[in-house]
This record gives structure tokens, C-alpha cells and sequence, in this order.
């Protein structure tokens, strides 16, 4: 999986700076065809947010919403 990281700008990003906890919302809709999106907003001093790189298909009539959490901790 992969990600788009957002950071305020003008600030320096140090090593093990994206470790953290994460929270968001993922949303989806469809009429026919339809589209999904996820946001997640955390890390070091809660200043990063993360967009996962993803396309989602969807057919039919839905509407969807939900809360999500991650943790990110350095391998050991």
C-alpha cells in the first residue's frame, strides 16, 4: 500500500518522525458507478496527514462512512 504524506510546510521531517497514532474517516457513495476516499490525520505532535494511494469501484446504490485508526511504530 501506498501513501501521501502531508506535513505543514517549512518544517524539517526527522527519522521516526511519522510514528504515532492516526484517526480518520473513510466515505463512499454510489449511484451506478461511485468512489470512495480515506483521510487519517496524527502522528508525532498530531501534525501529519496520510492519504492512501487507492481507487475504489463501486456499482449500484450505497452510501458509506466510518471511523478508522493505525499505529505506526518503528520495527524493532
Amino acid at each position: 500500500m501506498s501513501w501521501v504524506v502531508f506535513t505543514p510546510l517549512g518544517n524539517e521531517v526527522g527519522s521516526y518522525a511519522l510514528q504515532g497514532d492516526y484517526v480518520g474517516v473513510s466515505a463512499g457513495a454510489a449511484v451506478g458507478l461511485g468512489l470512495g476516499a480515506n483521510a487519517l490525520v496524527g502522528g508525532s505532535d498530531k501534525k501529519f496527514g496520510l492519504q492512501p494511494l487507492s481507487v475504489e469501484g463501486k456499482t449500484g446504490l450505497n452510501v458509506a462512512i466510518g471511523l478508522a485508526k493505525l499505529s505506526l511504530r518503528p520495527a524493532r
